[in-house]
């Protein structure tokens, strides 16, 4: 709460967020003695952090000096342990201990083997075959320390051992688990144990197989009418269904049960792998892989995860589900998309609306033009989904417009179609013909005056009468 004090902008914000998710648990009784370790070694790691170091980049990793915790910086959350990256981080150190395990202990069999010939066939080495050399453990100091870490850092959670985080996410308020993490870290120590011949960390790999059984949100056992189950991602979200975290947990209980001979973890994978094994195919679009079923589609990085991890299954269980679905999402990885540009309906014409329809086989990045002449109507540049888009744009001239689109998917490779489309120019109006000149009118004649008679016979009614005879000049 000091360096807090001396704090600001950022470091602070980051260093507050980390002690208020602390004041929180304790103040709803969130912060039993086993949650210590781990809630006083975030607040420990925050404050050494954000005292001095430079920022880091959002979801950058960390570890510090010797202790091979992992740390990642979630932004409005500071820095939070990270159970999933500390368990594969073990995980990628117990493999190469347990395949050195493996071999001497091969080796040290066929010794013994031929040491028992020898005793069978009247040799002169009397050593007994029930006397064979015992391995030592080999010394892998790293993963003891990544497996001791882990150990540190688990809390009870119900009535078994899990791997929290102590963050809010999604929606999800602290602290949550995930069957993701839960699987790699019991995987991890399964192997070490085989690896080290140390039963310790056996006990603790067994021991978090509880969250496998226990129902969200205190463990991540979705029941299903038919008696299967799914493993979250999420035990707080139990309508979100991840593909990656599925699989790998059905791994990691399946190496469990192996290593261990765990009635319990071979009963939770029989459990899983009979909702996974139908369920893979509704991840497939069809060109990409689903992150989440019904949801968009996976950056390269989760599609290739998932794609490890069928052939995972594939190489555990040789079921045809695992192994076809691992082929052809890795034969997707070789394909560029498909884009397929729907014909305009009608005659294009000047000066009209009109839209450009096109499909996209997987999500991509895009570049759409439409030029004449040097000149764009349309040019975008935008990353979309699969599925059919639209753009409108207005002809503003009759001719031949060039129509391209290219995609390049998430694997890197580009496809490109082009299409002319002929646009109808408005008809010329046509010229008014001029008016004619309007010709001057004649001034009408005045009328000629009429002879007295005639007046005097309207004046009598019509009567006539005799004009005067004229007297003549004398």
């Amino acid at each position: 709460r000091r360096i807090l004090g001396r704090l600001g902008g950022v470091r602070r914000a980051e260093l507050a967020a980390v002690v208020g998710t602390l004041d929180g648990l304790a103040a709803t009784g969130r912060l039993p003695a086993g949650r210590m370790p781990l809630a006083f070694l975030t607040l420990e790691r925050n404050t050494q952090y954000w005292r001095a170091r430079p920022l880091p980049r959002s979801g950058g990793r960390l570890t510090f000096g010797r202790d091979p915790a992992v740390f990642q910086y979630f932004p409005g959350h500071g820095l939070q342990h990270h159970p999933l990256a500390s368990a594969g981080r073990a995980n990628a150190l117990a493999k190469p201990c347990l395949a050195r395990a493996v071999a001497r202990r091969a080796r040290a069999v066929r010794r013994a083997d031929r040491v028992g010939l020898r005793v069978r066939t009247g040799g002169v080495t009397a050593v007994s075959v029930a006397r064979r050399p015992k391995l030592r453990s080999l010394a892998c100091p790293r993963l003891k320390r990544a497996l001791d870490s882990l150990e540190r850092l688990s809390s009870r959670r119900g009535d078994f051992v899990a791997w929290e985080y102590l963050f809010a996410y999604g929606g999800g308020q602290p602290p949550w688990v995930s069957a993701m993490a839960q699987a790699t870290a019991a995987q991890a120590l399964a192997r070490g144990a085989d690896a080290l011949g140390d039963p310790r960390y056996a006990r603790a790999a067994l021991g978090a197989l509880g969250a496998f059984d226990a129902a969200p949100p205190l463990g991540v056992a979705l029941r299903l009418p038919h008696g299967g189950r799914e493993y979250l991602m999420y035990s707080f979200d139990p309508g979100q269904h991840v593909l990656n975290g599925f699989l790998q947990s059905l791994i990691g209980l399946r190496d469990v049960a192996q290593l261990t001979g765990s009635p319990r973890a071979a009963r939770q994978f029989a459990r899983g792998e009979r909702v996974a094994r139908p369920s893979v195919a509704a991840f497939d679009t069809g060109a990409w892989s689903r992150y989440s079923l019904g949801g968009l589609e996976s950056t390269l990085s989760y599609h290739r995860l998932v794609t490890g991890f069928l052939h995972g299954l594939c190489d555990r269980t040789g079921r045809t589900a695992y192994c076809g679905e691992g082929a052809r999402f890795a034969r997707y990885e070789r394909e560029p998309p498909r884009i397929r540009l729907a014909r305009a309906r009608g005659r294009l014409r000047e000066d009209r609306p009109a839209t450009l329809a096109f499909a996209l086989s997987k999500v991509s990045s895009v570049v759409v033009r439409v030029r004449r002449r040097g000149r764009a109507v349309l040019d975008v540049d935008t990353r979309l989904p699969r599925g059919r888009h639209a753009y409108a744009w207005t002809p503003p001239a009759g001719g031949h417009w060039a129509v391209s689109i290219s995609a390049t998917g998430p694997e890197g490779r580009t496809a490109m179609t082009r299409e002319t489309l002929s646009v109808r120019a408005k008809p010329k109006p046509k010229p008014r013909p001029k008016p004619k000149p309007r010709l001057e009118r004649k001034p009408r004649p005045k009328p000629k005056p009429r002879p007295e008679r005639h007046r005097e016979r309207r004046l009598l009614g019509g009567v006539a009468t005799p004009a005067p005879t004229p007297t003549p000049a004398p």
